[in-house]
């Protein structure tokens, strides 16, 4: 007898044999360890019988005396042949006993116990407890040695899947995980309890990773044949695993933040030798857009990118689909300042073009103004863009291999600003006077935006204006983009959203700016401080503007938005009327220290600007309007001597008046010296009170000024300086008037069958993003038909639909899905796409299409 197993212990594991409706239980010692025992155990509600030597006498009792008595039948010595077992019968109706530690693992496990010689060779796997119980808990099929095994190393790797496949991709992500931190525990407990070569061929079988005679399989070698794999069949190795696998157990690892630095300890270690294994000629965007494992990836197609930007220029319509097809891809993080430099260029590439064919069709300053705000004021924002992308990509080699590109827009966007200025200022006075009739114009926003909006004052009603410091027309657009795409709680599908735009007054600066936003009267600038009176009283500062709003609209405030983006709120109960005054912009690019920082400001300020909008419809304001005092230059080198207009009559005059003042971009005084580079005007010809004159330099040149920076300026005249946005969200009122998202549909080629390892899609946003349709999420990918949708791709693909282009051909993407194995299982399979319902976590069909799977007839090819 095995002394490790005690009677009272035996007593009750037979005991616990009888539960349910279990008459005969049947006990095959094949040992003889309890022969001498087992007269000594008694049971309650059951009698053992030694049956040993006793075979007939046993049956008749069982079946003839006692048909209805509950007994242990126990035999010693092994069993008989079957053809001579003569109680064969009662042991076939019988429940088994085992009484060998073999014996009560297999009970406990859930294993039968004809699989005890299995277990005894794998001894050193059930010594653990927690194994033990996490064995009968799995799923696995335990009903053969070879899939007992197989269980056996699934739960040493802490796998809980109960499909067999699945619990191999299982395994192969915890071993690289464990590999990927110095500590393969699990894989020595498998090599310990004899389960190697069961691990190795499960991963050969289910995941493709086998290696050539002689050589010794790893978890680093299997994560370089993964990777290898998740290239697909642009990697010239014979040794890569599968590929949908491998896409499959690497790509779940990258896309969970646990797992994830297992997954980039493995591009870490081996992205170089599978960079190598990749062909030159294979390294073109058409190849790789679709390929996601190693960075070179990405790097590679930004070169080419690059290149030939240098060679012939940027093929936009190519950059802007791969760009769809990598951003939710797994180094997109890393990439996406370097890619948006690139779409930045080329789009500039593409406004500045399009400025140079169409300006000299613009008649007088209402056809520039036109001009502008329908397109010209991309040139801007691409510039903008360009720059603050480099930025944030760092000091990088793709940075510096920009250098040339950077030198180029720099100079066309100089070019740029010089000749639309040259045409803003030769036009400037075509009427007489600023502002000009024939559009529209700041000194009208208060009475046609505001005051025409009462008297009603309801809740519903309510009105906030937004005055945001250097907010110029481009932001402003590139704002009302931003708020129509939004998903920010209380905007997305509540709100719409229109874009006009204004010219502010002249001088273009702060102070006359905010001061003609305020209720109408007569403005007057004070020439030695330049500050601004508005009928004779005061302009600056909240508690003057808000006295000037007041008598306009009864119960109206004017606040702070530092103040009121600190509280994240504001009380608006019994307020008609708010005008928030925000500075972001203008604090950053006017001073020397952080003007470099004016495109990042730019950025934070539409940012701010969405926060206070939320803050304000949840106050109770049924419309938020956006605007600005004026606009700003800005170039991104530092000025040379060029740049400045050198007037020292100017300097001398207005450093001798006590009622003198200038900027940059203007000088306010009187008896101020005329000079050909510089425009003159009297106060009135600026719809301004008073005996002065304002001079500002012609074209985008600045006035020397000690102390002040240089590259971001405003009070001038040009276009980038005076037009202004007049950004308009409104709470929509009903569900018919809310903003709908675009649509998505599905385009495919070739018939509609399975055949190869993976399969394509056109997805087709159906409407251009704008003024009353928002951005849609989408999600692609191949399933079975089955209600739960089981993926039979390595992932699913998502895109973000938010392409603003009439051309519907730049509103396609193309995606490619690699399919799994599970595919083979089924004799169809639908290609899917899934789009996001309003801003919930759930996913509803918007399209499919079925296919027949018939891969056996494609792989003969």
């Amino acid at each position: 007898m095995d002394e490790r197993i005690d009677l009272a212990d035996v007593r009750k594991r037979l005991e616990d044999a009888f539960q349910g409706n279990v008459r005969l239980v049947f006990w095959e010692d094949e040992g003889s360890d309890y022969a001498e025992a087992i007269e000594s155990i008694q049971l309650e509600g059951a009698t053992i019988l030694n049956a040993t030597h006793h075979e007939m006498a046993v049956k008749r009792r069982v079946l003839r005396q006692e048909p209805e008595g509950r007994f242990v039948l126990y035999r010693s010595g092994g069993a008989p042949d079957p053809y001579a077992d003569l109680i064969l019968d009662l042991k076939l109706q019988a429940k088994p006993f085992v009484c060998s530690m073999e014996g009560m693992w297999a009970e406990e496990c859930g294993i039968p116990v004809e699989l005890a010689s299995t277990i005894s060779d794998h001894a050193a796997f059930f010594k653990s407890k927690e194994r033990r119980q996490m064995l009968a808990k799995s799923g696995l099929p335990k009903d053969t040695a070879e899939s007992l095994r197989f269980a056996l190393c699934a739960v040493a790797l802490r796998s809980t899947d109960s499909i067999v496949r699945d619990a191999a991709r299982s395994m192969a992500a915890r071993a690289i995980i464990e590999w990927s931190r110095e500590d393969e525990s699990a894989l020595r407990i498998i090599s310990a309890a004899g389960l190697a070569q069961t691990f190795w061929s499960a991963m050969r079988e289910h995941l493709g990773y086998a290696l050539s005679a002689g050589s010794e399989p790893s978890v680093g070698d299997m994560s370089f044949r993964m990777l290898e794999g998740m290239c697909g069949d642009i990697v010239e190795d014979e040794g890569k695993a599968d590929s949908a696998e491998s896409s499959k157990v690497l790509g779940d690892l990258a896309r969970t933040a646990q797992t994830r630095p297992a997954f980039d300890y493995v591009v870490h270690e081996y992205k170089d030798a599978v960079a190598a294994a990749i062909p030159e000629d294979a390294r073109t965007p058409e190849l790789l857009a679709d390929v996601d494992a190693i960075p070179q990836i990405d790097q590679w197609i930004l070169m080419f990118f690059l290149n030939a930007e240098m060679e012939s220029g940027l093929d936009l319509t190519l950059l802007e689909n791969v760009w769809a097809r990598r951003q939710y891809m797994l180094f997109a993080d890393r990439y996406r300042h370097h890619y948006g430099a690139l779409l930045a260029l080329a789009r500039f590439e593409r406004a500045y073009n399009d400025y140079k064919g169409s300006c000299g069709n613009a008649e007088g300053l209402a056809g520039l103004f036109a001009g502008y705000i329908a397109s010209w004021h991309e040139v801007d924002r691409h510039y903008r863009e360009f720059f603050l992308a480099c930025k944030r990509m760092g000091e990088t080699r793709f940075r510096k291999a920009l250098a040339p590109a950077e030198a180029k827009i720099m100079k066309r966007y100089d070019e740029f600003l010089s000749d639309l200025t040259n045409r803003w200022q030769t036009h400037l006075m075509d009427e007489e006077r600023w502002p000009p009739a024939s559009v529209p114009s700041q000194e009208c926003f208060f009475h046609d935006r505001v005051e025409l909006a009462f008297p009603q004052a309801d809740r519903s009603h309510r009105l906030a204006v937004v005055i945001s410091d250097a907010l110029r027309y481009e932001a402003g657009k590139d704002l009302a983009e931003r708020l129509s795409a939004s998903r920010a709680a209380g905007l997305a599908g509540k709100i719409s959203v229109s874009c006009d735009a204004a010219v502010c007054m002249l001088p273009s600066y702060t102070q006359l700016g905010m001061a003609a936003l305020l209720p109408a009267g007569t403005l007057e600038i004070d020439p030695a401080s330049c500050r601004v009176l508005k009928d004779g009283k005061p302009t600056d500062g909240l508690q003057n503007r808000g006295s000037l709003i007041a008598p306009a609209i009864e119960g109206a405030r004017a606040l702070s938005a530092e103040k009121m983006l600190e509280k994240g709120s504001v009380d608006l109960e019994g307020v008609p009327l708010a005008f928030v005054y925000h500075n972001v912009i203008d604090k950053t690019g006017d001073a020397r220290d952080s003007e470099g920082r004016t495109f990042e400001a730019v950025d934070d300020a539409c940012d701010e600007i969405e926060k206070l909008i939320q803050i304000l419809l949840r106050a109770g304001c049924g419309k938020v309007i956006v605007t600005a005092d004026h606009g700003f230059l800005y170039q991104q080198q530092e000025p040379e001597s060029y740049v400045y207009s050198d007037v020292p009559e100017l300097s001398k005059t207005v450093a001798g008046q006590a009622d003198a003042a200038r900027s940059r971009r203007f000088a306010v005084g009187t008896g101020l010296p005329e000079d050909d580079s510089l425009l003159s005007y009297e106060a009135k010809e600026l719809s301004l009170k008073g005996d002065y004159e304002v001079v500002m330099p012609r074209g985008i040149t600045r006035l020397r000024l000690q102390g002040s920076g240089a590259r971001f300026v405003h009070g001038g005249a040009s276009a980038q300086e005076d037009v202004i946005p007049i950004v308009t969200v409104e709470t929509t009122g009903s569900h018919e008037e809310a903003t709908q998202p675009t649509g998505v549909e599905g385009f495919t080629t070739g018939r509609p069958v399975i055949t190869g390892p993976s399969v394509s899609v056109y997805v087709y946003q159906t409407k251009p993003c704008g003024s009353g349709v928002s951005p849609l999420t989408v999600r692609v990918g191949v399933y079975d038909k089955d209600k739960e949708g089981t993926l039979l791709c390595t992932h699913e693909r998502e895109l973000e639909l938010s392409s603003t282009s009439e051309d519907p051909e730049q509103r396609k993407t193309r995606v490619t899905l690699r399919l799994t194995d599970e595919v083979d299982d089924h004799s169809s399979a639908w290609l899917r796409i899934s789009a996001k319902v309003g801003s919930t976590t759930r996913y509803q069909t918007a399209w499919q299409k079925e296919y027949s799977v018939n891969r056996a007839f494609g792989s003969d090819f």
